[in-house]
């Protein structure tokens, strides 16, 4: 998909397709977050509908990408979460006015992929991948280097429709626990298994870990989250002109860089 002069990027964002790329002279500029996990009780909702009010007066942002597990549907409801967090949907569809919005699917939302003729703003994708001159960004959940996350159990917690699933720990085998827990024991594994897919000249963003980082050679960028669950929360991927840069909201930059 090419952004033109002619197109209008509210309308843009309505058209399905996991490819975009810009045209010279009009680079990329994009801001990327995950894990807010709406519906969860520990989810930072107040400071993520503060940080989408800030992208209003933001001119230089082309695209915001929603990466996966943005509302919880283990949590809650798979379609009454979102009535629940309609404040959030009515902030996209004005945010849509300046810029284009994706929305990626993760292991707690994994049911967007299955809605269809829906009236969402909204174009839900399993990944996407954009290009802007030399620079490639490759953008997913992260799900895909989980070994413990099948589409069948992510798909059935969809539809759960009950508060508690740690009580479902025993039944699916750990992987309601927070990955905080969870992937405590692997986190590194997934964080080589999403080095490994890396090819030359490409920039992955994943999230899913809720561990946000960017690696040494700025080629591998985790998104973190916005549940407090997590000591560092809130975070913010910035990708333009192959530069990933990552963010606290409302407060420092990241500058550290992780040996993976």
């Amino acid at each position: 998909m090419t952004i033109s002069s002619t197109d209008t990027i509210g309308k843009m964002s309505e058209k399905q397709g996991d490819s975009f790329s810009a045209t010279e002279g009009n680079p990329l500029k994009l801001k990327v977050v995950s894990d807010v996990h709406l519906g969860y009780k520990n989810s930072d909702k107040e400071s993520f509908n503060r940080f989408l009010d800030s992208l209003q007066s933001d001119k230089g942002t082309t695209d915001l990408v929603l990466l996966g597990d943005i509302v919880d549907m283990w949590r809650r409801d798979a379609s009454g979460v979102f009535l629940e967090n309609w404040d959030f949907v009515q902030k996209v569809i004005r945010l849509k006015e300046k810029m284009r919005v994706h929305y990626v699917a993760g292991n707690h939302d994994y049911h967007v992929l299955q809605m269809r003729g829906h009236s969402y703003p909204f174009s839900f994708a399993k990944d996407l991948k954009f290009t802007d001159g030399k620079y490639t960004y490759m953008i997913c959940h992260g799900l895909e280097f989980d070994p413990q996350q099948k589409a069948a159990v992510m798909e059935a917690l969809c539809h759960v429709m009950y508060d508690p699933i740690e009580n479902f720990e025993d039944l699916f085998g750990g992987v309601t626990q927070p990955p905080e827990k969870r992937l405590s024991q692997i986190l590194k594994d997934v964080e080589h298994i999403a080095l490994s897919k890396i090819k030359q000249g490409e920039i992955l963003v994943f999230g899913h870990t809720h561990h946000p980082f960017i690696n040494e050679a700025e080629n591998v960028v985790n998104t973190g989250s916005w549940v407090t669950d997590s000591t560092v929360h809130n975070t913010v991927v910035d990708l333009s002109c192959g530069k990933p840069r990552l963010s606290i909201f409302e407060g420092r930059e990241i500058t550290e860089r992780a040996k993976i």
